[in-house]
């Protein structure tokens, strides 16, 4: 059966005179935080009166990536300076006497006199501490046997570092020790 009307009866067809008619009606018509049914979205209109011209549109996206690099530029050169790695001398002047902490589940109380008391999820454990070049090394009694490990320590304010390998391993913030 052959059939005269538009497709699908209830909706007009783009090409016909009633729906052109609609939608040139309706630009005037409808609220400004509204858009008529008729009216294409940004991506798939043609450049006209009424909208930003090609040109344009390539000038704005070319001013938001431009913003966009020179912003994630300068986050990234914030936080590569303000993170340091602490030589030898630092650590010791900035980490021995105090606690090294995440304020919740761990801490590490560095003593002038070598030893180390490390309280992790309330279990007390100690050791000592050492300087070998440029790490930090903690030697702590583990089920009898003791394990050493070493870290670079990388600093930023209170907050502090230890990376193996470049690799973060544990967060933390230095604090006063308190006993």
């Amino acid at each position: 059966m052959a059939h005269d009307g538009p497709p699908h009866d209830g909706a007009p067809h783009r090409l016909t005179p009633a729906y052109q008619t609609a939608c040139r009606d309706a630009r005037g018509l409808h609220r400004p935080s509204t858009q008529p049914l008729c009216v294409q979205p940004w991506a798939h209109r043609a450049p006209d009166s009424h909208g930003l011209s090609g040109h344009a549109w390539q000038v704005v996206r070319w001013a938001m990536g431009l913003t966009m690099s020179l912003m994630l530029t300068a986050v990234g050169a914030h936080a590569a300076h303000t993170l340091m790695r602490l030589p030898a001398r630092e650590i010791r002047a900035k980490i021995i006497g105090k606690v090294i902490t995440d304020d919740t589940h761990w801490s590490h109380h560095f003593r002038p006199n070598g030893t180390v008391d490390s309280i992790v999820l309330s279990q007390l454990r100690q050791g000592t501490w050492k300087i070998t070049g440029d790490t930090l090394c903690l030697t702590l009694k583990m089920r009898r046997e003791p394990s050493t490990e070493c870290y670079e320590v990388w600093l930023r304010k209170d907050q502090v570092e230890y990376r193996q390998h470049g690799f973060t391993v544990m967060e933390g913030f230095v604090r006063k020790e308190w006993r």
